[in-house]
């Protein structure tokens, strides 16, 4: 499918680099002083099934051969494909007799879809002759410019929100968890400290009871002695 579009788009430049510089050139005329020219811009872009017109000028002289004509169009696709005739239904208006007479028809074209890019050329058909316009260059798109799809990227945009989610929970829990292991480290070296201190302070004890001890074995012996 790629490499169709990527063969398509060359196919249409290539097609529009021949209309740019063929366009302003080729301008038909007929030896009975005939001539049907296109008007506005050489190149359109369109999307499919929406109106798009281009004008042909018509110049003839006005005079009986010449007054009647019908004008059609016909297209010639990125293949070189010409397609049929269709009628425009342009409404012819009285000029002068004897004298050069323009008549603008608008063309508004059928584009059902993309592959009605292509030259568009009026077709001015007399009694005895016909002639047909330089042409304007319609490039029909299916659709118009689209956002990439954001499936992938919504997914990628969940998941990745999802590991900083379980990240943080992860983080948090660590942090708890060596709080909670350095108050118990801390817990334990105050009851280390307490036990290491506390045989002194039962030496101090005994030492007291000794001495009280033996100043009642004293003055028990000087009142033996006194009697």
């Amino acid at each position: 499918m790629l490499g169709d579009c990527l063969e398509t788009r060359s196919r249409t430049s290539r097609h529009l680099l021949a209309v740019s510089h063929l366009h302003p050139i080729r301008t038909p005329f007929f030896e009975g002083g005939q001539s049907v020219t296109h008007t506005g811009l050489p190149i359109v872009v369109s999307l499919a099934n929406k109106a798009v017109s281009f004008s042909c000028r018509i110049t003839y002289p006005y005079i009986p051969k010449f007054k009647n004509f019908r004008v059609s169009y016909f297209h010639v696709d990125l293949q070189g494909q010409r397609s049929s005739e269709e009628q425009t239904g342009c409404t012819l208006h009285q000029g002068r007799e004897n004298k050069t007479h323009t008549t603008v028809c608008q063309v508004t074209p059928k584009l059902p879809n993309a592959s009605a890019t292509g030259t568009y050329y009026c077709s001015v058909h007399w009694q005895n002759s016909s002639i047909t316009g330089n042409g304007t260059f319609i490039l029909v798109r299916d659709t118009g410019y689209q956002d990439p799809s954001q499936g992938p990227q919504k997914l990628l945009l969940f998941c990745f929100v999802g590991l900083l989610t379980v990240l943080s929970i992860l983080g948090t829990a660590l942090l708890l968890w060596k709080k909670d292991l350095q108050c118990r480290e801390t817990e334990v070296y105050t009851c280390i400290q307490k036990e290491s201190s506390s045989p002194s302070s039962n030496q101090g004890l005994l030492s007291q009871e000794k001495q009280r001890r033996f100043e009642d074995d004293s003055e028990f012996n000087l009142v033996y002695e006194n009697l």
